[in-house]
């Protein structure tokens, strides 16, 4: 006796815990200004269950607002600044998420849906579910920055290949000093000797062409002098 009256509490607490539809609703979901969103909220149907009322709910001061009612006498949206941009789904039996098309600034609060299921013995059921809904929305100062963006890069862009050039004759440069002062080689002979032989040639150059120079102005005198004696 004593263990027909347990089976039967335990029979009882099942069908407690786990007989009653559960609503699936994440915590909060974001959308963009002046864009949509769809709020979810759905349920697992049970065969002893029919869902006779969804409500969805918004938090204005400290108490909540029905704007979205549907019952056996078909959808009824209850705030006017909400006509023509809501929608409740209904084509799925067991889901209820709203769509909210438009979204404006004051949009964003704290969304409860909200739906009442009855038994095959008349007793009513009620389940809901408290969403937060973010808005977001793009300042001017971001629309400016994107879009100054690619003048920017391209003035950037103009003058990178000149300093980059200047910056890579003088690496090629220095490595090559480095190169042959630092580990001199067989092989780096030649160049030295070239450089070498310019510079003789350059010196010899300037060398006769001051020496030149020197005779001419030595005859100017010469002849000045000659004709005055």
């Amino acid at each position: 006796m004593g263990l027909l009256l347990g089976l039967l509490v335990l029979g009882d607490l099942t069908v407690v815990t786990y007989g009653h539809p559960i609503l699936e609703a994440p915590e909060s979901v974001r959308g963009p200004w002046k864009g949509d969103v769809n709020i979810p909220c759905t349920y697992g149907p049970l065969q002893d269950y029919t869902q006779i009322l969804v409500k969805w709910l918004v938090q204005r001061g400290s108490d909540p607002v029905t704007i979205f009612l549907r019952d056996s006498s078909g959808d009824h949206i209850q705030q006017a600044k909400y006509r023509g941009r809501l929608h409740v789904n209904h084509e799925v039996l067991g889901d209820v998420s709203l769509q909210l098309n438009a979204l404006e600034m004051d949009d964003r609060s704290h969304y409860t849906c909200e739906v009442t299921w009855q038994t095959l013995d008349g007793n009513q059921v009620v389940r809901d579910k408290i969403i937060e809904l973010r808005v977001q929305k793009h300042s001017s100062t971001s629309l400016e920055t994107k879009t100054e963006a690619p003048t920017t890069t391209q003035s950037h862009s103009e003058a990178t290949p000149t300093v980059n050039s200047s910056w890579t004759w003088t690496t090629k440069v220095n490595g090559y000093l480095r190169k042959n002062n630092v580990a001199p080689d067989k092989n780096n002979g030649l160049p030295i000797f070239v450089i070498i032989l310019i510079i003789s040639l350059c010196c010899m150059m300037v060398f006769t062409m001051a020496y030149i120079m020197l005779c001419r102005k030595t005859s100017q005198q010469e002849h000045v002098y000659e004709v005055a004696r």
